[in-house]
């Protein structure tokens, strides 16, 4: 009868109590590993941001050194302070928060993307007095994880100065 009662095993009170302290000892756990989640979700999406940018102006500043300005049928005078003298023959467009290269001698005409969530984007020579002239890209990216409370900025702004070959 001893070697009976021994093999019996737990009873479902026992079970049930034990699961409710298992049950208690994990909720905090959950609520851990729910937050950690998060903060990883939004650092991927902060690096994702971030490498957008940087592509799209190492892309526009690679295009501004290459080749230079390139004389031909651009808009305004190709002088040193016209951007697009120095981004030819590509254009840059921003469309519905997309940043479009524009390859328009191909055909049909290729474009690319290289940026979304783009709030702004601006490239212009400022006069430096010096005689080089120094390529400024802008570019305004918005946060995905803005709460439009206004305690935090939903939008960040990258930019990037480029120094120039010899003017035409």
């Amino acid at each position: 009868m001893n070697a009976l009662r021994l093999a019996r095993g737990y009873t479902l009170l026992e079970l049930l109590v034990g699961l409710a302290i298992a049950a208690i000892v994990m909720l905090p756990l959950t609520d851990m590993l729910r937050a950690g989640a998060d903060n990883a979700r939004f650092v991927r999406a902060e690096l994702d941001r971030n490498a957008d940018a940087r592509y799209a102006i190492n892309r526009i500043a690679a295009q501004a050194t290459r080749n230079g300005p390139v004389p031909g049928p651009i808009p305004g005078p190709a002088t040193a302070g016209n951007p697009a003298a120095w981004l030819a023959p590509l254009q840059y467009t921003l469309q519905n928060g997309v940043l479009l290269e524009t390859y328009p001698a191909a055909v049909p005409a290729r474009q690319s993307v290289l940026a979304t969530s783009v709030q702004s984007f601006a490239v212009d020579i400022p006069d430096n007095g010096v005689g080089q002239p120094v390529l400024r890209i802008a570019l305004v990216l918005a946060r995905p994880d803005c709460d439009g409370s206004g305690v935090q900025a939903c939008s960040v702004a990258y930019t990037r100065s480029v120094r120039l070959g010899a003017p035409l």
